[in-house]
């Protein structure tokens, strides 16, 4: 159990860093063809560390995989190709603000599948008092709601925020404890990838790259640590951690996305987005001691 925390602790900073390396390349790339060019690269360096380590004890039937395909669509397809998408309209913080929102769909959609796990009145509490230090950090921004730009942004970060949750579900349904992390991971990566290149086909507008050496480090970046190294450890956390737990590093991306951005891109940082960060670090408090208050009845 100690692992799987240490593993969800590296995810909070390594995710948060991708908004600001995503930031970065989307001013070089179309936005799905970056998704599809990062994530069909990460998922196959996967694969073939999986394949090459020789700890594949158990292989998977032609439904199992079908089903990290479906998971790998709605997780990286939808929920990494919408805010890659949506954060060429606004900023790495506030897509990253969005994207907290992740713990609050995932208790919903537990619910509505019927989930097994216990959604206590402190976890509740928990999501609601992170929501709070969300809007705290929100609250200068709302001006921007004149742009249309900006607001196709906002719904593509909320698209994301929606289909990545569902992913997280599936995942934690779905995931086989006899199944290498690494190559549930590898297969999920792979097939969203391929998913952001069919959309990148009929959505971006252009598929000219700009090349500078800025944007093909943060796409290096992304490929080898925001994705192939990250989402084997969330595939880790999941298996040893709940849906709603493991989904809590959206509550530090933020904090983390907001500096970066702040330090690197110019982005704006007051004394309220700092106060919100502070009130959505006791909401995650809540939600992991409400989640432990669970599993010890």
């Amino acid at each position: 159990m100690t692992r799987a925390y240490l593993a969800l602790a590296a995810i909070c900073i390594i995710w948060g860093t991708t908004y600001t390396a995503i930031k970065l390349a989307v001013r070089d790339f179309p936005p799905f063809l970056l998704v599809g060019i990062r994530q069909t690269s990460a998922g196959l360096l996967l694969l073939g560390v999986a394949f090459a380590s020789g700890k594949l004890k158990v292989m998977p039937d032609r439904r199992y995989v079908a089903r990290q395909a479906i998971t790998g669509l709605a997780t990286i397809t939808g929920g990494n190709g919408f805010i890659t998408w949506g954060m060429q309209f606004v900023s790495s913080g506030l897509a990253a603000i969005i994207g907290s929102l992740t713990p609050v769909i995932v208790v919903f959609v537990n619910l509505a599948w019927r989930g097994t796990e216990r959604i206590n009145s402190r976890v509740l509490a928990g999501v609601l008092l992170g929501f709070g230090g969300l809007a705290l950090i929100f609250s200068d921004g709302w001006q921007d709601f004149m742009k249309p730009e900006y607001r196709w942004g906002i719904a593509g970060c909320f698209s994301s925020c929606v289909t990545w949750s569902l992913g997280t579900v599936m995942a934690k349904r779905w995931n086989s404890p006899n199944v290498s992390p690494l190559l549930n991971a590898g297969l999920q990566i792979t097939t969203g990838g391929l998913g952001g290149l069919v959309l990148s086909f009929f959505f971006d507008k252009n598929h000219y790259i700009h090349h500078t050496s800025e944007g093909w480090m943060a796409l290096v970046y992304l490929i080898t640590i925001g994705s192939a190294l990250a989402f084997t450890l969330y595939m880790f956390a999941l298996k040893h951690l709940s849906a709603t737990v493991s989904s809590l590093y959206t509550y530090i991306n933020p904090t983390v996305a907001i500096i970066l951005g702040w330090l690197f891109l110019g982005e704006s940082l007051t004394l309220w987005e700092g106060f919100g960060m502070l009130v959505t670090i006791a909401g995650v408090w809540l939600v992991n001691s409400g989640q432990r208050l669970a599993l010890s009845k």
